[in-house]
């Protein structure tokens, strides 16, 4: 190989680095998307057990069924092999907080 085509090609695979680093952050993105979409869907039920739950158990405190959604939905992520950390949990919190808000919303 030649000097100038060492050059080009060195020129060639350094203007494909920003593409593939974009394409990696985009793969990321898709899947952190796919897993929210779980995490959400796996909340909704949660939140909808621990109502009925709550239904039959009066004494329960907005916090006692915060506590036992959260619990279920990590249960929940568990199987579904989602590990939950900081971020995810507060995530995971502001979400059913949002819905809990919503819901009361719609009521008035």
């Amino acid at each position: 190989m030649t000097p100038s085509e060492i050059v080009n090609l060195v020129i060639a695979i350094t203007s494909l680095v920003p593409t593939l680093v974009s394409v990696v952050v985009l793969v990321v993105n898709i899947i952190k998307n796919k897993n929210w979409k779980l995490v959400m869907a796996i909340a909704d039920e949660a939140m909808k057990a621990v109502e009925v739950y709550a239904k039959e158990h009066p004494g329960m405190s907005s916090d006692d069924k915060l506590n036992m959604a959260i619990e279920s939905i990590k249960s929940g992520l568990a199987v579904a092999g989602i590990k939950v950390d900081e971020v995810l949990l507060k995530r995971i919190i502001d979400y059913i907080k949002e819905s809990i808000n919503w819901f009361n919303g719609m009521g008035k």
